[in-house]
Parts: C-alpha cells; sequence; structure tokens
C-alpha cells in the first residue's frame, strides 16, 4: 500500500508543474514545498513579515507523504509488534486520530505481509480535519477497500468529533494518535484539549473493551520545546484498568551538546528502544530526502480486565 501510494504522490508533485500558481501561501510561496514545510516546522525561517504557514495545501501534502510517511509508518510498526494481544484478531478495527496520510495504515498493511498481524477483516476510521489537503492521497488510499478491508475518513476537529465518537456503539481495539498532541498544543487552547482527554477518557472507561490498546507516537519533545509528551501523561491518568510501556527512539540527527541521542524518555535509563532503523526502501523516494531513522517518543496503554 505504502509504495502505490507515494506512487502516486511522486508523480502528482513531479508533473504538476503549476502546483505553486494556486498555492496557499500566495506571494509567499517559495515555489519549493520542502521550503514551506520548513516554514511550518520553523517558523523563523520564513521571509519576515509573512504570515504563519498552516498544513493547508494539496501539493504540499504530496512532498510531505514522500517525504515522511515511511519514517512515521516504521515508528507505528515497532509500536504494533509491541501489541502482541492484536497479533492473532481475526478482526482489526482502528480507530487513527490525525491520520493524515495514513502512515499507520500503511504499517498495519507492511505487517500484514509480513504475517505479524493475522486479521481477516480490517475497519479503519480515520479522524483529520483538513479533508482539502489530504482529498488526493485519501483518494487513492480508498481504492484498496474491498469486502474485507473497509476504510472510512471523518474530516472534522478531533475535539468536536470526540463528542460523536464517544456517543456511538462502534468501538476499536487500536487507537493511535499518531502526531496528534504536538499539533494541538501548536494549534488548540488548553481547555478544548483537557475537554477532549475527559471525554476521551469518559469513552474508554466506559465503551472500549480489555486488550485494547493505545498507541500515542509523537514528537520527542515537552511543550516548553513546541512538543505534547506531557499530554499523555495526562491521557494515561484519566485511564482506568490500565497498563502502559513507554519510551524513544535513538533521535541521529540530533544536535544537542546535552542529548546528542535524542531527550531522554521512558521508563528505563532513559527510554531508550534498541532499534531506530527505518523499515523501507527509500531509494525511490530519495529526491525528497526521506529520514533514514526513527526519531518518535511512544507510550502504548493497554487496556487490562478490571480487577
Amino acid at each position: 500500500m505504502l509504495e502505490t501510494i507515494l506512487s502516486g504522490c511522486d508523480a502528482r508533485y513531479e508533473t504538476d508543474c503549476e502546483q505553486c500558481e494556486d498555492c496557499s501561501y500566495g506571494e509567499y510561496c517559495p515555489h519549493d514545498c520542502e521550503k514551506c514545510l520548513d516554514f511550518i516546522h520553523n517558523p523563523s525561517h520564513s521571509e519576515p513579515g509573512s504570515p504563519k504557514r498552516k498544513y493547508d495545501c494539496a501539493h504540499m501534502a504530496d512532498f510531505y507523504t514522500c517525504k515522511y510517511s515511511c519514517r512515521y509508518a516504521s515508528e507505528i510498526m515497532y509500536a504494533i509488534e509491541r501489541c502482541v494481544d492484536l497479533h492473532n484478531l481475526q478482526k482489526l478495527r482502528v480507530l487513527s486520530f490525525g491520520c493524515g496520510p495514513c502512515t499507520d495504515l500503511f504499517a498495519i498493511d507492511a505487517l500484514h505481509k509480513k504475517q505479524v498481524l493475522c486479521y481477516k477483516q480490517l475497519e479503519y476510521r480515520g479522524v483529520d480535519y483538513s479533508k482539502r489537503v489530504w482529498q488526493w492521497v485519501h483518494r487513492d488510499i480508498k481504492c484498496f477497500q474491498n469486502d474485507d478491508c473497509d476504510i472510512k475518513f471523518f474530516y472534522e476537529d478531533a475535539c468536536d468529533l470526540i463528542n460523536t465518537i464517544a456517543e456511538g456503539t462502534w468501538t476499536p481495539n487500536l487507537i493511535v494518535f499518531q502526531y496528534v498532541f504536538s499539533d494541538m498544543q501548536k494549534h488548540t487552547d488548553f481547555q478544548n484539549i483537557y475537554n477532549f482527554i475527559n471525554t476521551f477518557a469518559k469513552y474508554y472507561n466506559t465503551k472500549i473493551g480489555p486488550n485494547t490498546y493505545i498507541v500515542l507516537n509523537d514528537i520527542n519533545l515537552g511543550r516548553d520545546y513546541g512538543g505534547g509528551r506531557e499530554f499523555f501523561d495526562r491521557l494515561l491518568g484519566k485511564l482506568n484498568n490500565s497498563i502502559y510501556k513507554k519510551g524513544r527512539f535513538c533521535n541521529d540527527n540530533s544536535t544537542s551538546n546535552y542529548y546528542p541521542r535524542g531527550y531522554p524518555y521512558g521508563d528505563d535509563s532513559d527510554g531508550e528502544f534498541t532499534n531506530n532503523a527505518n523499515r523501507f526502501d527509500l531509494t525511490p523516494w530519495k529526491t525528497y530526502s526521506p529520514f533514514n531513522t526513527c526519531a518518535s517518543a511512544q507510550m502504548i496503554i493497554k487496556k487490562v480486565e478490571k480487577t
């Protein structure tokens, strides 16, 4: 699945020579989607006086998918391999917050091909507020839908949609927060984040069954540095009947003199996982300068039987 989707993104990006003429960034567009992404991640790099760059461009989404998907899918693969109770499920039901290009779905598909996951049926529910941004990528992903693979997208702010989810009857056995809380930290006020966590926790505590996993995968940074790791613990503290494990990948791109392998995070001395290798062949996408290693922080939560 990942190779097919990335091939589509690459073809659109390479052939759409006029892609910057309708750029949402207008006169400030640098005519280079990698630079636009850099302006989002590092606002100080943008032109003085320019407006704040946002994730609101479908052309940039194609570049983003080719650059980051292999890394992010690899991070989720490592996490799901630790979720052993999912491996032999016949029906896997996934709720993905902040699904974006669906790198968690790519990970699930890859693990299914490797027979780590043995499901016969897959239900995937992706939540993302940016329908226009991901329209082409999601259209291509929907082509994989069949009788055994049901894929649905919900284009709404997670802080609003959580109320509808909490009132519904459909329940997942895998819930993924893929770079969600760092995004909320940047774009959502604290009260809405806390309301989201409280509503999700009530849903989890009253409706989610035992052996359901939550995978929290995000930038290995706290709120003071533009991340959102503190929200992991806030969420965990609201959940009943749960056990957890947390850690981080070695960050080979870290420039810190104090933490050259990345910031400590986890239950051991510094929580570093034993392997951070990207799990995919990056050769076809080398023009997008993809990262060949993982670098995120993770918390995996499992619901257990009430004692």
